[in-house]
């Protein structure tokens, strides 16, 4: 699950600047955590609609071919609209692709069947299939992979998934979702780059957003396991896992966070 931290990191140079700075930051990351908020909720809407499309429970149904190209076209026009998700995909009981279709960086387009893949031994499928109906799985954050690469140029995503029932009550797969990691980062730089520097953390404290590239998502390589904001703020570090949200002085400036939980925001919009 994403322990999301955001932290804003400020050299204060004139003293008589931190009260500004001070409420400016604190009310700008409040306010970004609330959109983030939203947009998971919105998120969690798109798979629940997506998962209850008649298309869909017709496909599961009768079987035929001409309900999966509905679905496929469903699909495609949903991920123009939204243009918010990497791939929008129905996966079968035993993990492959019946239906996917990519965004293509605003070209959204249907893969066809020869190029479906299976994803039974993928994280996502296993721990979605294993839910109750309305349950809702939300991945780590992390980067997309194709093929067992990371993928290029790196792809954040966080991925939605559902499970999907037919009318007598009987799994028969997933709506998976993988929403585009890389508007949210930028939404963050854009409101809190005036500020100083702008950190997403992880529960872990890998940067997924850090201070140069190179310390970026090093959970995903072997050989950066250290690249972490613990290490270079050891202080600061100790005092964030302490508590969901606060600003205060440390070693290297003023840190401003607050921490989201998109699992959490999924449960309580899927529940109502």
């Amino acid at each position: 699950v994403l322990g999301g931290i955001l932290a804003v990191f400020y050299y204060a140079e004139v003293r008589s600047e931190r009260a500004i700075i001070e409420t400016g930051v604190h009310h700008t990351v409040e306010s970004r955590i609330e959109m983030i908020e939203r947009e998971f909720k919105s998120i969690v809407s798109d798979l629940m609609f997506l998962s209850e499309q008649n298309e869909l429970l017709q496909m599961l149904e009768s079987g035929e071919a001409s309900w999966r190209e509905a679905i496929a076209v469903e699909y495609l026009s949903f991920s123009a609209r939204t243009g918010i998700y990497d791939q929008i995909r129905f996966l079968d009981e035993t993990g492959m692709e019946v239906v996917r279709v990519n965004f293509n960086n605003g070209n959204p387009s249907i893969v066809p069947n020869e190029q479906l893949c299976s994803k039974e031994e993928r994280y996502y499928f296993e721990e979605t299939l294993v839910l109750e109906q309305g349950g809702v799985f939300v991945s780590p954050f992390d980067l997309n992979i194709e093929h067992g690469e990371i993928e290029q140029p790196l792809k954040p995503v966080i991925r939605f998934g559902t499970p999907v029932f037919d009318s007598h009550g009987q799994e028969r797969g997933i709506v998976l979702l993988n929403y585009l990691g890389a508007n949210l980062i930028h939404d963050l730089e854009v409101a809190l780059g005036e500020y100083g520097q702008v950190m997403l953390l992880n529960s872990d404290g890998f940067w997924l957003l850090g201070p140069s590239p190179e310390d970026e998502w090093g959970f995903m390589y072997e050989d950066k396991t250290n690249r972490t904001f613990g290490n270079d703020f050891p202080e600061a570090w100790q005092r964030i896992c302490g508590s969901e949200s606060e600003q205060f002085y440390a070693v290297g400036g003023i840190f401003t966070y607050a921490t989201v939980y998109p699992l959490l925001e999924a449960q309580k919009s899927s529940t109502g």
